[in-house]
């Protein structure tokens, strides 16, 4: 099978490289225990068809551990586990993709940007274009708006536009002569601003190609959509319809199935208990977890396996899958995450620290260990503020961490972790709490 051919050496190395050789550059921005970047390494990344595309441009990832990372992606906004960004030559974003979209869908995104940058446009240009109606847009300039990661911007397309009304002006513009891109940058619409369009979304599921365009927004936010739509039963049992032929699509990844799965289980809880799918979730993430042997697959089937249980209320199945990956898996701190919140929902305070801290220790990456500890730190100062000892411990052992990171733990993601514990330092006086707390 082919493989992506990444760059080495830094990211300016890369930019200057594709400056001089007129390419494009792709960005993958990621790390190693994200369960968004582990599926997108096994439903895009290892796709032939998407390989095939890469050869057309300069392909380069930017590990959120590396040296230097934070501040890179402050410099370029990165923030969101993975960010995937395409380039022009010049330094200029052509577009930001979803993560989200299965490999079928990916490649037609990216193949669709590559021609738009073709054409002489980018999402910026498109965009505004299309607020302006100075000119026409493209079908592909539409589909690459409606195709663009809102959720990944931070800022950097939309500016100071209000993401609700811009995403509700385009669906507008977009109207019935580009109806694909309508009904996606409408579902986006209604997302952002809390109010959903029952009429318009049954239209949506009642078009089997339509509905499928839009599989990885009805299978991560469907139910936040029905729950903020009218006629309520009528759109649970249209979705679930749909969830249940992609839950049996042999062409979709293990992950987007097991999604579907997930998906049928929290719309029949909308509804009325769910006692009677319990024993299917249970037997198809067994199938699905005994299939799986591609370390990038199973993480991410794992993370949404074990939602899977709980959603079907199924707590001790779903912690029997995350103590049996945790041998084999290349990121087990990130499931002993899980392990932790499962102890804090059955009221384990002791387990709740052992595994937050038992992670901290396992994690590895500057960026990563940052998190972990001041997941640890915070949860022991939350919920065994009388253990000054163990207390000051892991801030002597954050501080060590903060210290090895440099002048990255002060940028982006590293920053916002350290600020989130700030408020809680200052309720406390031992010396490295104190020092950590200056530190920050």
């Amino acid at each position: 099978m082919a493989a992506i051919a990444w760059l080495s050496g830094g990211l300016d190395a890369a930019f200057a490289q594709a400056r001089a050789q007129q390419r494009p550059l792709f960005l993958y921005w990621g790390a190693a225990w994200c369960p968004p970047c582990n599926r997108v390494k096994a439903e895009i990344f290892a796709r032939d068809e998407f390989v095939a595309r890469s050869a057309a441009v300069l392909c380069y990832q930017l590990d959120g551990d590396s040296a230097g990372a934070q501040a890179l992606a402050a410099r370029y906004r990165l923030r969101s586990y993975p960010t995937l960004v395409l380039y022009a030559p010049d330094g200029g974003e052509i577009t930001r993709l979803p993560c989200e979209l299965d490999g079928e869908l990916f490649v037609a995104a990216f193949a669709t940007a590559l021609a738009v940058h073709a054409a002489g446009s980018s999402a910026s240009a498109a965009l505004d274009a299309a607020l302006s109606a100075s000119r026409p847009l493209s079908g592909d300039e539409w589909s690459l708006l409606a195709h663009y990661a809102w959720d990944t911007d931070e800022g950097k397309l939309l500016g100071t536009r209000p993401l609700a009304l811009t995403l509700a002006a385009l669906a507008t513009a977009a109207g019935g002569a580009h109806a694909d891109a309508a009904a996606r940058l409408g579902l986006h619409a209604q997302l952002a601003a809390g109010t959903a369009d029952a009429a318009m979304l049954l239209a949506v599921l009642a078009d089997a190609r339509l509905a499928r365009a839009n599989m990885d927004l009805f299978n991560n936010s469907g139910l936040n959509l029905i729950k903020i739509a009218s006629r309520r039963e009528e759109l649970a049992a249209a979705l679930g319809g749909v969830a249940a032929q992609w839950a049996d699509d042999f062409w979709l990844g293990a992950a987007d199935r097991l999604m579907a799965v997930r998906l049928q289980m929290r719309l029949a809880r909308l509804l009325a208990p769910a006692h009677g799918l319990q024993a299917q979730v249970r037997d198809q993430v067994e199938q699905a977890l005994a299939g799986s042997t591609d370390p990038y697959e199973r993480h991410t089937l794992v993370n949404t396996a074990v939602s899977a249980l709980n959603d079907a209320g199924l707590p001790a199945q779903a912690e029997q899958v995350l103590l049996a990956e945790l041998p084999r898996s290349h990121s087990p701190y990130y499931f002993m995450l899980s392990l932790a919140a499962a102890a804090r929902r059955r009221g384990d305070t002791s387990a709740v620290l052992d595994w937050y801290g038992k992670a901290w220790a396992a994690s590895v990456g500057p960026a990563t260990r940052l998190q972990w500890g001041v997941t640890y730190l915070g949860s022991l100062i939350e919920l065994a503020p009388q253990d000054s000892e163990r207390i000051e411990q892991a801030a002597q052992g954050l501080l060590a961490d903060v210290r090895a990171a440099g002048a990255d733990a002060r940028q982006q993601r590293n920053l916002g972790q350290l600020q989130k514990l700030a408020p809680k330092l200052a309720t406390l006086a031992g010396p490295h709490t104190a020092a950590l707390a200056a530190a920050i």
